[in-house]
């Protein structure tokens, strides 16, 4: 299937997407063969995969990509405020995807994952069993019990789902529809902790260390994040054991997991775990070290 041509990798997703235009950059400056498959508002390649053949033909080509960096186009979605280019993102994930997992052969980050979806109830109940510690939780949509939960406590709440912040939960209780004594749907509700906040990178058999700096209780709502990068000795051996435990359950080898600090304890409580993460912004803190990181795993020399 990957032919005599030089081997080269397929950087594929959003062509407003800043991610990948860092990893394109690094790959070049290394020298590593790339190629690119932007899609978006503006941009729409020909692509043909003929399933029975087994030929994946792009504006008329045959293309043999010996490795892929795929990430789903969110931001086409975040500039026109519709439905089409969300399903239009998803169409070209979905096919990019199947593709490389027909294919054991090419590189892929998360392969052994691919097929899954993480379930952040589910990941909030493996961490604990993986040694790591999670705030006070709980998932429900009973608002009676929720209001009475709120009276003396700090909490947040945030979708089980994710796409949305994380948020005060007296203010939603008090704006939110209810149906009888329930929400419309279950909602994970957790003791607000404090920051520091800390995201980690998993890459391959590393992990790189991040320290967040921001006022907001969502670091995402605010411009004003000052993202520092740090070094595995800024965490506790235990944290970083419990998050490769994790990860390996997961079976993701890319993944950015976020810890907060507990107001009590001082300790980092383990928030959630991204399999597919944004990385620019963390990238430009630590002089390229996940791109470069990537790039090794992805490297089809």
């Amino acid at each position: 299937m990957l032919g005599s041509s030089a081997p080269f990798v397929l950087v594929a997703g959003g062509d407003c997407d800043p991610n990948l235009d860092a990893l394109i950059t690094c790959f070049k400056a290394r020298g590593i063969a790339c190629r690119a498959l932007l899609v978006g508002a503006q941009t729409h390649p020909r692509l043909t995969w003929d399933v029975v053949q087994d030929t994946l033909n792009i504006d008329g080509e045959p293309w043999c990509p010996a490795a892929l960096f795929l990430r789903h186009d969110v931001f086409t979605s975040l500039i026109e405020r519709r439905p089409a280019p969300g399903q239009r993102a998803m169409a070209w994930f979905t096919t990019l995807s199947g593709w490389a997992l027909g294919h054991p052969e090419v590189k892929l980050l998360n392969r052994e994952s691919a097929l899954q979806i993480t379930n952040k109830p589910h990941v909030l109940f493996l961490a604990q069993r993986a040694g790591l510690e999670v705030p006070a939780t709980l998932i429900s949509n009973d608002h009676a019990f929720l209001s009475g939960e709120v009276r003396g406590r700090q909490l947040i709440v945030k979708p089980v789902n994710g796409g949305d912040y994380a948020r005060e939960l007296e203010p939603v209780l008090e704006s939110a529809p209810v149906k009888g004594t329930s929400l419309a749907g279950p909602a994970i509700v957790q003791a607000r902790l404090e920051p520091p906040e800390v995201r980690i990178y998993g890459i391959g058999d590393r992990f790189f260390v991040f320290r967040l700096e921001a006022d907001a209780l969502d670091y995402r709502t605010t411009a004003d994040c000052r993202v520092v990068a740090g070094t595995t000795g800024d965490v506790p051996a235990s944290l970083l054991a419990g998050l490769s435990t994790l990860m390996q359950h997961l079976r993701l080898d890319f993944g950015a997991a976020d810890f907060k600090t507990c107001p009590q304890s001082g300790r980092l409580l383990f928030l959630e775990i991204n399999d597919g993460p944004m990385f620019v912004a963390f990238d430009q803190a630590c002089d390229g070290a996940l791109t470069h990181a990537i790039a090794d795993v992805l490297d089809p020399a």
